[in-house]
C-alpha cells in the first residue's frame, strides 16, 4: 500500500526528481532586481540541492554579496498551473573540503562533462533551505517547513557506492527492469548513479531517470530488501 506523504515529503520527492531548475539571486549590478539563470542540481542525502558555479558567473558574484537564493522546479506539461512545482528559498553556501569528496563523486556520476571544470574556478555550493513554497496543482499551495522537508539523516551517504557498484556490476537485468523492459531498452547503456532514502536515479543512454520507493529506506540493508522487491513487482 503507497505510503501516504507529507506536503513535505512530496516536496522533497519533486526536487529529487529533477535535476535543473532556475536559481534566482539578488542582482548586485541592478540593485532591486532578482536575476535568474537555468542551473544543474543534484540533491544530497537530506534533500538540498548541490549547484557546481563558476566564481565569473553573474549568479556568482551576486551569491558572494547576498547568499540568499531561491531554486524553482516544476514538472512539465501543458497547463503549468495543474502540475507540482516548488520554490526552494535558502541560503547558498559553500562546501568545504571535508564533505567536497562525496559531493563530487555524487555530482559527477550525475554530469561527467563536468569534470574538466573543476581544474578551473567552479565550486560547489550546497543551498540550505529556510522556506519552502510547495504547490500540489491548482489550488493546493502551502509554506513547508525545512523540519518537514529534509529527510533525516541516515547511514546510506556511506554505502551509496557499494551499492552502486554492486547494481550496476552483477544486476544489469534488474536495472532493465527500473528503466522500462517493455520498451526494448538495451541493458549495456544503463547504470544505476545514485541512491538515497526516497528511491534512485538511472542513466539510460544520455537520459536521466528518477524510480521511487514505496515508502522510506534508511541503511543499504533496507535498500537492497527495497530494489529487490521493486524488481519483483515491475519484473512480473
Amino acid at each position: 500500500m503507497p505510503v501516504e506523504l507529507t506536503p513535505g515529503q512530496a516536496a522533497r520527492r519533486l526536487l529529487r526528481r529533477h535535476y535543473y531548475g532556475v536559481l534566482s539571486t539578488t542582482s548586485q549590478k541592478f540593485p532591486g532586481y532578482p536575476y535568474g539563470s537555468f542551473v544543474d542540481y543534484v540533491t544530497d542525502h537530506q534533500g538540498r540541492p548541490v549547484i557546481l558555479i563558476s566564481a565569473l558567473a553573474e549568479h556568482s558574484h551576486n551569491i558572494y554579496q547576498a547568499p540568499k537564493v531561491s531554486l524553482t522546479v516544476h514538472d512539465s506539461g501543458s497547463q503549468t498551473q495543474a502540475l507540482p512545482r516548488l520554490a526552494l528559498l535558502g541560503e547558498a553556501k559553500l562546501i568545504g573540503p571535508d564533505d567536497a569528496h562525496h559531493i563530487r563523486s555524487r555530482y559527477l556520476r550525475y554530469f561527467p562533462e563536468a569534470e574538466p571544470w573543476l581544474a578551473l574556478d567552479f565550486a560547489f555550493y550546497r543551498i540550505e533551505p529556510h522556506h519552502i513554497r510547495y504547490i500540489a496543482g491548482f489550488a493546493q499551495a502551502r509554506w513547508v517547513s525545512p523540519a518537514d522537508f529534509l529527510a533525516l539523516a541516515s547511514l546510506l551517504t556511506d554505502s551509496e557506492e557499494s551499492i552502486l557498484a554492486h547494481m550496476n556490476e552483477d544486476h544489469a537485468d534488474a536495472l532493465a527492469v527500473y528503466a522500462g523492459r517493455d520498451r526494448g531498452i538495451n541493458a549495456d547503456v544503463i547504470a544505476m548513479i545514485g541512491l538515497d532514502s526516497d528511491g534512485f536515479d538511472l542513466r539510460v543512454g544520455k537520459r536521466l531517470q528518477r524510480v521511487e520507493f514505496d515508502g522510506f529506506v534508511d541503511d543499504a540493508s533496507a535498500a537492497r530488501e527495497r530494489l529487490m522487491a521493486l524488481a519483483r513487482i515491475r519484473g512480473s
